[in-house]
């Protein structure tokens, strides 16, 4: 039987000014790893052999090195990709080897690093909202997912059964004060794999969404971000001013991906909001 090999994208974390590179990201306070990273762990724990993807070479070798330092029984690779770049991933599954079976988690999002807002608040009103903010979210998430699907489409279906859990945002099912550019681009990405499910179950590809919360990666960490989450609270009558803003860790996610990824049935979509987050499941 061939061993599965798991690939996630959108690894990364971000790093306090007391973060030193010889600590493991994984064993700090100065870190807070994302949801693909929380998920790279988690599986690597379960034993699952991981294969990393992401822009940003430097973090990929950190997040490489520091699991293999935890985990020295199982396989962890990576590749520098732009995912949506359709000629260069269309290159590198076409040179995966064939020993392996592969599962895919997209955890896509658009990153600091390819496109700057002012206090990293992507919360914004209409006077303040950048007019292309919203068509790059919706770029960065919905198209990143179609040329992945076009890319492992032929591996997929040389496979008896394969596994896509899609990590997308509660925001992509109830939109909210100012999450015009936010809940518009998870809002496609919602329909979007919903669309994948239907057409693609019929040839055992099975697709998984899950839709967190406010998940506690260092984004929420910023007064203007803090700010935002506190009015958009008070909108919806939570007053999130005396006991902080309710996070879930990423690892509660990476738990729903591991159980998505070896459930027998096909789990559809999971809803999860930290606990004293406002539960609404619409707008």
């Amino acid at each position: 039987m061939k061993k599965n090999i798991i690939i996630i994208t959108g690894t990364g974390y971000r790093s306090s000014d007391n973060f030193h590179e010889t600590e493991n990201i994984f064993q700090t306070e100065s870190v807070k790893v994302n949801i693909g990273t929380a998920t790279a762990k988690f599986l690597a724990e379960k034993g699952f052999d991981i294969l990393l993807l992401s822009r940003t070479e430097n973090k990929l070798k950190k997040i490489k090195s520091d699991l293999n330092q935890l985990f020295p029984n199982v396989n962890i690779s990576y590749h520098t990709l732009d995912i949506l770049n359709e000629i260069d991933v269309k290159l590198f599954f076409q040179n995966l080897s064939s020993e392996y079976t592969y599962s895919y988690v997209h955890s896509a999002g658009l990153s600091t690093a390819s496109y700057s807002l002012k206090d990293d608040n992507p919360y914004l009103s209409i006077e303040e909202l950048p007019i292309e903010l919203p068509s790059l979210e919706f770029t960065t998430v919905v198209q990143s997912l179609l040329v992945m699907m076009k890319g492992l489409l032929p591996i997929f279906k040389s496979q008896e059964s394969s596994r896509v859990v899609v990590i997308n945002s509660m925001s992509g099912i109830r939109s909210y004060p100012l999450g015009y550019s936010h809940s518009s681009a998870k809002g496609g990405l919602h329909n979007a794999v919903r669309a994948l499910s239907l057409e693609l179950s019929k040839r055992n590809i099975f697709f998984s969404e899950i839709m967190p919360g406010i998940v506690d990666t260092g984004l929420y960490d910023s007064d203007a971000v803090i700010d935002a989450v506190k009015k958009i609270g008070a909108e919806f009558g939570y007053d999130y001013g005396s006991n902080g803003i309710p996070k879930m860790s990423p690892y509660c996610v990476a738990e729903v991906v591991h159980t998505c990824l070896t459930n027998s049935a096909n789990i559809l979509s999971v809803n999860m909001v930290s606990q004293g987050q406002f539960t609404h499941q619409s707008a």
